[in-house]
């Protein structure tokens, strides 16, 4: 064939496609005079993509996640309100036989391994996102090359029939995106997955959205361009405000998908939030305007529609709790509680109040109209003004927090006015579990405290099941142990006295051991408080070690996730591990290192080195004779090192048939 005739085909097919859709970017009466020439009969019409049929998939496994969902709180129901409390006794379990009614505990262990805790090397996802992913885009692919009828000519591979295609589908897609991104998202009140934990969805669509965009960029214009010099000019495709629309609105996605890969967003993270926002106004009145002339302008109808209720119900949060429902005081108070630790106080009239774990988004107007995210480290405790106080424990980084830092720094402590937006997330209900077990890493224990709080209330409200409760905090310094050792000892002397409780601080730097205060053997828990009061308002001049403490806090979080394991924790990538130091011991569980900081019913112990994770968790698994629940917030290293000890042969399904206890892993991490 001629390259004559070969152009004259490409137009021939071009022309057939273009005459019975109005999604292509070339007008159809250009087309008609070019089928004319050819001899192309154009009363052909072809049966065009319903963007319906992805949707079917997306809502089929919207509704498989909220079916689990309501399961697991029937489960919990019936947990709660119908099981009989059994005494445990922590010696091991010896094995059994395999049982075959624990067939299901052994499914459930086997999809939560392999769905939430295995990670992908070198993509940082896990391989329930990954599945997700190769899912979703493989299917918008499949509807966009495979043809839904059976006239010919086929035309399902040529460019042009797939370029309008996946604009049809990339448009379909948009509600979707912006749903996932929603801090008021309908998807969070059906499945309980927080907004936070949707985040790496929406980034998925996204950028199967990207790759939708500029699959029909390449077919409806760069292939005409290409292929048809002789009829259609770059001028051609630029000739009408609605084409340069929509090319603006794909390099603006384009830039903002760049500024979303991790290490940039992490790196730079207030430029990416800044871009991010602006981009994507840019990208949505883009596409907007793009895809009114072929009539597809309704998905970014449902787009604006989607975004402005999430907008008004976040505007209407802010009224009502800094407005409406005005505070006797709307400043918050800032104090700086040593190793670039922050503690912010501030008291509103939440309206329901607020679950343990959950968080709020606070803004500083002094300091611009830029609000973030911290975990509420507090239980919703109500005055008779109605009002109840939100605890914030905050490590002072760069932008927001350094500035906060150094306005409470000459006084140690600052008071400003703040605007609060919340409470958000959905913290899983581990009211149900026969042990729970808390590990947190520095600032991680906000979360972990007051979930730990709030358990001990339901437990002597006959409202939860655990007897055994297990609260593991790991910190670089003597200092950041102090952050939270006054509300900690009040809290255990809430501990109901029916359950087995075991309490540990874990100081992992090098620096010389600064003893924590003590209790006599005739000594009261007031003492302790007293103390612990008096160390924190004072900066905490407890040694001369003061200084080596305060060099050993400007570590880098690098540093602090990079050095070596344990020799009974699994050896994983640098950013695994959360130890301070080569040198640094793993505690083994011995007692001899150990300092008790009370001698009530429960034990406070401090200990130097890293917690033995594995040890920790595989020991209470392996004893329980319930459900465990394990929950962990921290750096990346210390939540990687509990996801794979959780995958261990203990924990496993083989197990779990021989009587192992199914365990439920709750993650709190801010890595947006």
């Amino acid at each position: 064939m001629s390259s004559y005739d070969a152009e004259s085909g490409a137009i021939a097919t071009f022309t057939v496609f273009a005459s019975s859709t109005s999604s292509t970017a070339l007008s159809t009466t250009s087309s008609s005079v070019i089928a004319k020439l050819q001899g192309i009969d154009t009363s052909v019409k072809y049966k065009q993509t319903n963007v319906g049929h992805v949707w079917y998939g997306i809502l089929a496994l919207l509704g498989l996640a909220t079916t689990i969902n309501a399961l697991f709180l029937v489960w919990s129901m019936h947990r709660r309100y119908g099981f009989k409390q059994t005494r445990c006794t922590f010696s091991s379990r010896p094995l059994e036989r395999v049982a075959l009614r624990r067939v299901p505990h052994a499914v459930l262990s086997a999809c939560r391994i392999l769905a939430f805790r295995k990670r992908v090397p070198y993509i940082q996802m896990t391989l329930l996102e990954l599945v997700l992913t190769v899912l979703y885009l493989g299917g918008c692919l499949v509807w966009s090359f495979v043809p839904e009828d059976s006239v010919f000519p086929r035309t399902n591979l040529n460019p042009i029939f797939w370029g309008g295609n996946t604009a049809k589908l990339a448009a379909g897609q948009l509600p979707l995106a912006v749903a996932l991104a929603m801090k008021n998202s309908p998807i969070t009140v059906l499945t309980g997955i927080g907004h936070e934990k949707l985040a790496p969805l929406h980034r998925i669509v996204s950028r199967c959205i990207l790759v939708l965009v500029w699959l029909h960029l390449v077919g409806a214009y760069v292939y005409p361009l290409l292929r048809i010099p002789r009829v259609y000019s770059p001028e051609h495709f630029l000739n009408a405000s609605w084409k340069i629309a929509g090319l603006v609105g794909a390099i603006a996605q384009t830039i903002t998908t760049i500024f979303g890969i991790q290490r940039i967003r992490r790196r730079y993270y207030e430029v990416f939030y800044s871009t991010h926002v602006g981009l994507l106004l840019i990208f949505l009145i883009a596409v907007h305007l793009h895809c009114i002339p072929v009539k597809f302008d309704k998905y970014v109808w449902s787009v604006w529609i989607i975004w402005g209720f999430d907008r008004l119900a976040r505007a209407g949060r802010y009224l009502v709790l800094n407005v409406f429902l005005r505070p006797k005081d709307p400043k918050a108070l800032v104090e700086c509680i040593g190793a670039d630790g922050l503690r912010v106080t501030l008291k509103r009239r939440v309206m329901g109040g607020w679950k343990a774990g959950q968080h709020a988004f606070i803004a500083f107007p002094k300091l611009g109209i830029e609000s973030h995210p911290f975990t509420i480290g507090s239980i919703c405790e109500k005055e008779e003004s109605g009002e109840a106080e939100m605890a914030f424990t905050i490590r002072a980084m760069s932008g927001q927090t350094k500035i906060l830092i150094d306005l409470a720094a000459p006084s140690g402590s600052c008071e400003l006015t703040a605007l609060v937006d919340g409470p958000y997330g959905h913290p899983g209900d581990i009211r149900a579990f026969s042990t729970c077990v808390f590990v947190a890493g520095g600032t991680g224990v906000t979360y972990t405290l007051a979930r730990m709080h709030q358990l001990f209330r339901d437990i002597l409200a006959s409202d939860a099941c655990a007897n055994r409760v297990v609260f593991v905090w790991a910190v670089r310094t003597e200092t950041e142990s102090q952050w939270i050792l006054a509300d900690l000892a009040k809290i255990v002397a809430l501990a109901p006295p029916t359950i087995s409780l075991a309490i540990e601080i874990f100081v992992t730097s090098s620096c010389p051991t600064v003893l924590l205060p003590t209790l006599a053997k005739d000594g009261d828990l007031e003492k302790v408080l007293a103390l612990s009061a008096t160390s924190a308002d004072r900066k905490l001049p407890l040694s001369p070690c003061s200084e080596k403490e305060s060099r050993c806090d400007q570590k880098t979080e690098e540093d602090f996730n990079s050095q070596e394991s344990g020799t009974s924790t699994p050896v994983r990538s640098d950013t695994d591990h959360f130890d301070s130091g080569a040198t640094t011991p793993t505690v083994t569980g011995s007692t001899e290192d150990a300092f008790p900081l009370s001698q009530s019913y429960a034990r406070i112990m401090r200990r130097s080195g890293r917690p033995d994770v594995r040890r920790i968790l595989e020991g209470e698994v392996t004893a329980s004779r319930g459900a465990v629940a394990v929950d962990v917030s921290g750096p990346d290293g210390l939540v990687n090192v509990v996801r794979s000890v959780l995958c261990q042969p203990f924990n496993g399904p083989m197990a779990t048939l021989k009587g192992a206890p199914t365990v439920m892993l709750n993650v709190e991490q801010f890595r947006m």
